[in-house]
């Protein structure tokens, strides 16, 4: 094989040549210019010569003029062959022919020529020519270099022309910016943009598209900093006041030979994308608290068809198990007296505890509608939350299930919020349940309390199943469960809701599918708040009292219920008058004067309600102690649940015997000692 010398001022040109060559086995000798190559000549002595035309320095021909011309004959005789972009000019290529220059080959034809070249050259061996005289060479070189540089100043002409028309039809202002920071040009769509004139922005005007941060950095930038672009958003003032958004982006520029030569600015104006987009936003935020007031009216109607179906269902289920529960007191008696077998009481009274049974399951059923229709009497206190959490742990860790871990991270700093302890109790519950059942696999169930503000947040977090969007827009709506088989018939989120709701707070769920839930509950705060007194330890419960013959006023518009109410009552040893509707209650108090203790009145009846009643009464009769019976007390309650009557005593249906004839009973008490 055979040693070439690659001669060419560009590094990627002569690395195409050497890996061509390279794969044909040759020694590949490289030299960036005429000058070098000379000296390698002498150094290698190559059999062939591949060499640019046009160099810095010591062009082509001037090279092959040396070359032929040294004293190292075996240098001087090598092949050179030009390889090249341009093709010889008509008027070169004699002297180039004289110089011994074997043949030309064109860097746009296949690099196979080269390759052939090559080979023919080495085939004809050393070069046998006789040196061109000096003033030939001269002018003929002469005039190639004239022609070569008429023909690039033209090509630069027509490239600055190209240049000038393009920027200036740019719909982007445009800058040339050099190392030292200066603007050297400018298009006139820049000017337009920043409302300056061009020659304004010429040198360190330029500047002036930018922030006081910025500058530094683009300055930076263009002295070679760790970046080779920057991009920035800035907002300028026109002089009538206009403001304006601009995008701007600042690129290094290099030379041939990575040398940074300074930089090109791009500057746009995006004020009608930036207005587009906010408008965007706000239409995207409208049409948001457009659907969360739809979903908040869809929830108001669920919560207000929830209660009415309650305070029916209420009657309905406090006749039911007022009745049943006189009828087990019947049958008790007719045990003790032997008026009935012994068999058929154990019979009766076995049916008859199935239906309190069920009973009681349907009042549970009921509560859960009244707590999501946020009309649920509750007993808000102050609550320690984290306390609440300790105190609680255990039946929330047996609520997350087998094979589930509790985690509590509660935030030693957090206030001290106002609510129902008991309810807010279920709420923990039932989140802690669904975070377990949305783990089949077992993982960990994570309560957390914080500060957000002058709300207390608790979070409920799990790694489960995760759910859909579709599933999630409708989990707080009753009734609406993904449980195949489940006890609390959809109710759990909804009642959650409602709770939260009545205590003034907000519950919020977040998910994904397959990566968890988290379920956000916000509880105002209260300010300076004291620490809640330990609960008292609840007293063994007593024998039912006898009321001492006082005479109530009984008012319910449900017939079964006011009957089974007054039997019960007479049968605790009250005298009890009984009134369907607030009018006629009205006129037996009028008619008994001062005989009546307390008034016994449902809050829901058509007409004048309870409050009403209970008002005028009270006018008539100072004195008068009142009880109200509701079983939707919409009312008797403020949004948050507060009752509106402060001072007097609310029975919730249904009730049991027990249940009303005590709490008549502490009502009247109470009335006495006041």
């Amino acid at each position: 094989m055979a040693t070439v010398m690659v001669v060419d001022d560009q590094a990627a040109n002569r690395d195409i040549v050497r890996m061509l060559l390279g794969f044909r086995g040759h020694d590949v000798i490289e030299a960036h210019d005429g000058a070098e190559a000379l000296q390698l000549a002498h150094t290698h002595h190559p059999d062939v010569v591949v060499s640019d035309v046009l160099m810095p320095g010591i062009d082509g021909l001037e090279l092959v003029h040396r070359l032929r011309a040294d004293p190292d004959r075996t240098a001087a005789q090598a092949p050179v062959i030009f390889y090249t972009a341009n093709y010889l000019e008509p008027e070169t290529r004699p002297i180039a022919e004289a110089c011994g220059v074997s043949q030309v080959v064109l860097r746009s034809q296949d690099p196979d020529a080269l390759l052939d070249a090559i080979e023919t050259a080495l085939a004809g061996g050393p070069v046998d020519v006789s040196a061109t005289a000096d003033e030939e060479f001269a002018q003929a070189h002469l005039q190639m270099v004239n022609a070569k540089l008429i023909e690039k100043v033209r090509a630069l002409h027509d490239t600055e022309r190209l240049f000038v028309a393009m920027a200036a039809a740019s719909p982007v202002g445009i800058g040339i910016i050099n190392r030292a920071g200066d603007a050297d040009y400018v298009n006139p769509r820049l000017a337009e943009i920043v409302q300056q004139p061009v020659k304004d922005l010429l040198d360190r005007g330029w500047l002036t598209c930018l922030g006081g941060p910025a500058r530094n950095a683009a300055l930076a930038l263009l002295r070679g900093g760790d970046t080779t672009e920057l991009r920035f958003t800035h907002r300028i003032t026109w002089a009538d006041g206009t403001v304006r958004s601009l995008r701007i982006h600042l690129r290094q520029t290099h030379d041939d030979d990575e040398g940074l030569t300074g930089g090109v600015l791009m500057v746009d104006d995006v004020t009608d994308v930036t207005q587009a987009e906010a408008r965007l936003l706000e239409e995207t935020r409208r049409r948001q608290d457009e659907a969360r007031h739809r979903d908040a009216e869809r929830l108001d109607s669920l919560r207000r068809m929830a209660g009415g179906t309650a305070h029916d269902f209420n009657n309905i289920l406090g006749a039911i198990l007022g009745y049943t529960n006189l009828a087990i007191e019947t049958i008790n008696d007719g045990r003790d007296d032997g008026t009935i077998p012994a068999d058929v009481v154990e019979s009766l009274l076995g049916d008859l505890i199935q239906v309190v049974k069920g009973g009681e399951r349907a009042q549970t059923l009921t509560q859960k509608l009244l707590a999501f229709g946020r009309r649920e009497v509750n007993k808000p206190v102050e609550v320690d939350v984290n306390a609440l959490l300790h105190e609680c742990a255990d039946s929330l860790r047996a609520a997350a299930g087998p094979g589930n871990d509790l985690i509590l991270r509660p935030d030693p700093g957090t206030p001290k919020v106002k609510a129902d302890p008991a309810q807010l109790v279920q709420v923990l519950h039932n989140l802690v349940r669904n975070s377990g059942d949305a783990m089949p696999g077992g993982g960990p169930v994570t309560i957390t309390t914080s500060t957000a503000g002058d709300q207390l947040v608790i979070e409920v977090n799990d790694i489960g199943t995760g759910m859909p969007p579709d599933v999630l827009d409708r989990v707080f709506e009753p009734f609406f469960s993904t449980k195949s088989t489940t006890g609390t018939v959809g109710l759990g989120l909804s009642t959650a809701h409602g709770i939260v709701s009545q205590a003034g707070g907000r519950i919020t769920l977040t998910s994904e599918v397959g990566r968890g839930t988290t379920v956000t509950v916000s509880l105002p705060a209260v300010a300076g708040s004291s620490p809640p007194p330990p609960p008292a330890t609840p007293p063994k419960a007593a024998p039912t009292e006898r009321g001492g013959g006082e005479t109530l006023l009984l008012v319910d518009d449900e017939e079964a219920v006011l009957q089974v109410t007054a039997r019960m009552l007479g049968g605790a040893g009250y005298r009890v008058l009984t009134a369907p509707d607030a009018a006629e209650a009205l006129r037996l108090l009028e008619r008994h004067g001062g005989e009546v203790a307390a008034l016994v009145t449902d809050v829901m009846m058509p007409g004048m309600d309870g409050r009403q009643l209970a008002r005028i009464a009270s006018g008539r009769r100072p004195d008068l102690c009142v009880v109200f019976v509701s079983g939707y007390a919409e009312s008797l309650l403020d949004e948050h649940g507060n009752n509106l009557e402060p001072g007097s005593t609310i029975l919730p249906k249904p009730f049991d015997r027990e249940k009303l004839v005590s709490t008549v009973r502490t009502a009247l008490g109470a009335a006495q000692r006041a």
